[in-house]
């Protein structure tokens, strides 16, 4: 089958795009043909990708084509969209013009619209499709509507997460568009029974089109058999922040004043490095941190405040209150690193004041206009967590094939998000890799936790009333187990992953509902 897939972002360092790889994967090793429409300027690095393009008012142009292993082609297709990358969260990326869809004119985004409708017309001509399969409920799904009127070529739309809640659920005009663009739907896919539910809610009369395709994980990838402290030699150089940039937080920590001086400062470290590149010396510092003896938490995801890092944070230093040999990991990069590396430091400061001016500070620690830390507790009477700098260790973010290889070495893993998520890939990916996830329970991610845990003696979603408190406790007394319950719950988690979450399912999935037919989980 021909498919073309419409992405309007990058295919790594979020959900959504880690969905689009790995969906793109899994369809070309089951032989498909697959055009994706995205913005990921240097796909080279991914082994499906038999070619890259470029598409705009002067046509398709060949930029440069390779043999792959797999039975399926891929082509990876750059639509002309000039300057402008219009966000759903907004985040930096070089060399866009970053706005997010809400800040956006009606001229920005009638133009954003117009051209991605053009190029995905050069496509058409083309490559002839069976079917177009969208992603995100805004604009995605009205690009495919204009661009295949007076076409018999249909669609799917894939509605994640980010879109609506950030978006659509926040303006008439986009919860305008995203009607109008799923209405000429064939089919609607939520990654979960949460978001299928989230669609229905906003659009009662789409309900009998829409349902949910579980899956999320290359569980070949994600192994415990994957374990190799080697990948560490791999991560060093690069662009990415440097011992100057740790050294500039804690200088802006202790000698800033004033929540305007502080901010200033923390923000002028962001500005000065690479984020979406690991940092320089993160291979070295992974190295000694994996040597420590006591138990390993980690988290993998964006650092942004919707993602609850600081409420972690939190609840680790009341951990190491328990255990003080205790390490947590962070993997991942956002606007709010600084932020959060600030935090750590000042729980384990007896000077009061750094923690009260950062607390003060809220959301505008991660760029935001305003707003207080969501579920943070820690208040100027907290107990000093002494310490607590060197067992939390921020690496930047990290490519799925070094991270298989060190997610092994973990005891646990946490995906604390604070905001309604369609799902927890994640969480597919702590549990492939024999690693227990907990996750907080609330929307997509309780699913997720539901499978992944499901024959745990446990569970493994935490309770949001007194979050920060219920996580500590949930991570103590998962801990206390011993070495032979832990083992049996790492190949529980791994077994219910391979069982219910694989790539090539969903892929079989989509492939069906393409054709007409009825996948054979709904």
């Amino acid at each position: 089958m021909k498919l073309l897939i419409t992405h309007g972002y990058l295919l790594s360092g979020s959900g959504s795009n880690v969905y689009v790889q790995n969906l793109c994967r899994a369809l070309t090793r089951e032989g498909h043909d697959v055009d994706l429409l995205c913005q990921e300027a240097d796909p080279s690095h991914l082994d499906f990708v038999g070619g890259v393009y470029t598409a705009g008012s002067e046509g398709l142009h060949k930029l440069w084509t390779r043999e792959t292993d797999y039975p399926g082609e891929c082509r990876v297709i750059l639509p002309d969209i000039g300057d402008l990358l219009p966000v759903y969260v907004y985040d930096d990326y070089p060399g866009w013009r970053v706005k997010t869809f809400l800040d956006l004119t009606d001229g920005e985004f009638d133009g954003y619209v117009g051209r991605n409708v053009a190029a995905v017309k050069v496509v058409l001509e083309d490559r002839r499709p069976d079917c177009l399969v969208t992603n995100h409920s805004v604009p995605g799904p009205l690009i495919a509507s204009r661009a295949l009127a007076g076409t018999d070529v249909p669609y799917l739309s894939i509605v994640h997460g980010s879109c609506l809640q950030y978006v659509a659920r926040k303006s008439g005009k986009y919860l305008s568009v995203a009607r109008d663009g799923l209405s000429g739907a064939k089919r609607i896919i939520s990654p979960s029974p949460h978001g299928a539910l989230t669609i229905t809610e906003d659009f009662p009369d789409l309900a009998g089109r829409t349902l949910a395709l579980s899956g999320g994980v290359d569980t070949g990838l994600f192994t415990p058999d994957a374990r190799d402290a080697s990948v560490t030699r791999t991560l060093s150089g690069g662009q990415g922040r440097g011992p100057e940039h740790r050294e500039a937080v804690a200088e802006a920590l202790a000698r800033s004043r004033s929540e305007k001086e502080l901010l200033a400062a923390l923000e002028g470290v962001s500005r000065s490095y690479d984020p979406r590149a690991h940092d320089r010396d993160a291979g070295a510092r992974l190295e000694e941190f994996l040597l420590g003896d006591g138990p390993l938490v980690v988290y993998v995801g964006k650092l942004i405040h919707s993602k609850g890092v600081h409420s972690l944070v939190s609840a680790f230093a009341g951990l190491r209150g328990r255990r003080p040999d205790a390490r947590l990991l962070i993997v991942g990069f956002g606007t709010f690193r600084e932020g959060l590396e600030a935090l750590t430091l000042a729980l384990s400061a007896e000077d009061s004041a750094p923690l009260e001016r950062l607390v003060r500070l809220g959301k505008r620690l991660e760029g935001q206009p305003s707003g207080g830390l969501e579920h943070f507790t820690v208040g100027a009477d907290h107990e000093v967590s002494e310490g607590l700098p060197g067992s939390v260790l921020f690496v930047g973010p990290l490519d799925h094939g070094s991270l298989s290889k060190l997610l092994p070495f973990a005891d646990a893993a946490v995906v604390p998000s604070i905001f309604p998520e369609i799902f927890g890939l994640v969480a597919a990916e702590f549990a492939a890799s024999g690693v227990v996830p907990f996750v907080a329970r609330h929307s997509g991610l309780a699913e997720a936790g539901a499978i992944v845990g499901a024959g745990l003696p446990f569970d493994v979603t935490v309770a949001m009333d007194d979050f920060e408190r219920n996580l500590t406790e949930a991570l103590e007394g998962f801990l206390l187990l011993s070495a032979g319950e832990r083992s049996r719950c790492s190949r529980t988690v791994r077994n219910n992953s391979v069982r219910d979450l694989s790539w090539l399912s969903l892929a079989r999935d989509l492939v069906a509902l393409a054709r007409g037919d009825t996948p054979k989980d709904v």
